[in-house]
């Protein structure tokens, strides 16, 4: 009996190690494996220190402003069928001012209705994040607009090569969403003609959840020319679910900045994901290639953003929701549009 005891428990502990090993270092080395640093000396005309962890977001922040931003909604001709957009315009906002915009995208199952709410359901936590950050001063007052992916309400489908599906979207997003808002609101843009667009793409950004991180990083691999801010957050290029990841898809992004005519001084990307998100390991993959394969492209800094082009934040023990997503926002957001 007393041998049979002493096998079970040194089967017990053999299992515990084999258990708690893995474990051990799926929750350590993913939190405190360092994130890339600057390998080169750049500077930029921006000018944002953000050294230092991600700051957590005051309590008092996720409370509703005493200045509230006002929602519409827009309607527009997508590429298949018609669609609404809402439109976060910040409080005070005059036609008679010229503003920055950001564009931003939910993930999967994620509506027009993601970050704002409606007009006559207004949401509660990211927009109330935004309007405190605009009126304690931490960022300039911006439009901002949440666009569906999806050609229904219930964001179901579509199937398929998302990759090709995202590419699709993007499109839309230049061809039909932005020539409709920016012809109604006050932008840099001076018309919506493409040339306009094009002209005023420093006081544009780019922002994504998940799979919209998935498509921040297409609209940068195929619309620099309107976008000069991108925030992926939480998400790479590919499904974080594929057990073999591509390698290579930094370098392919560095080639589309060559192939767009722009160069490393022409756009800002501020990359955020938790240590236990579940698109981890499809972001590091692409960060990592960016990193140690396209330096002349992509030059990292963890200082400020006169010092590089990209920085990349790792949060330990986050996991994937839209809650810590947008604790990333509130970090990256004065990043891109800081109150001068």
């Amino acid at each position: 009996m007393k041998k049979s005891r002493k096998i079970i428990k040194v089967i017990s502990v053999i299992l515990a190690v084999i258990v708690l090993v893995p474990c051990a270092h799926f929750f350590l080395v993913r939190s405190f494996y360092p994130t890339p640093d600057s390998r080169a000396d750049f500077s930029s005309s921006r000018d944002y220190d953000i050294s230092g962890p991600i700051g957590k977001v005051p309590e008092r922040y996720w409370k509703p402003a005493k200045q509230q931003g006002t929602l519409e909604e827009v309607y527009y001709k997508g590429k298949t069928v018609d669609k609404r957009a809402i439109v976060y315009l910040p409080y005070g906002y005059s036609p008679e001012k010229q503003y920055d915009i950001i564009y931003f995208q939910g993930g999967t199952s994620a509506t027009e209705t993601r970050y704002f709410g409606t007009p006559d359901n207004p949401g509660k936590y990211f927009r109330n994040v935004l309007d405190n950050l605009i009126m304690r001063g931490d960022m300039k007052p911006v439009i901002g607009v949440c666009s569906n992916f999806y050609d229904n309400e219930d964001a179901s489908g579509p199937t398929g090569d998302y990759n090709k599906l995202y590419r699709k979207y993007v499109s839309e997003i230049r061809d039909c969403l932005i020539p409709v808002v920016e012809s109604r609101y006050s932008t840099y843009a001076k018309t919506a003609a493409p040339a306009d667009i094009v002209a005023s793409r420093e006081h544009r950004a780019f922002c994504g959840f998940s799979m919209g991180a998935a498509i921040a990083w297409t609209a940068f691999e195929t619309s620099l020319d309107y976008f000069y801010y991108f925030v992926p957050n939480c998400g790479g290029l590919q499904n974080p679910y594929t057990f073999h990841l591509s390698t290579d898809l930094g370098q392919k992004l560095a080639k589309s900045v060559k192939e767009q005519g722009y160069t490393k001084n022409d756009f800002f990307i501020y990359c955020p994901v938790g240590s236990l998100d579940l698109t981890y390991n499809s972001t590091m993959t692409l960060i990592n290639d960016m990193y140690f394969n396209c330096g002349d492209t992509f030059v990292f800094t963890r200082k400020n953003t006169k010092n590089g082009n990209i920085t990349f934040k790792k949060m330990p023990f986050m996991t994937h929701s839209f809650y810590n997503a947008t604790r990333y926002y509130y970090n990256a957001l004065p990043a891109l549009f800081p109150n001068e």
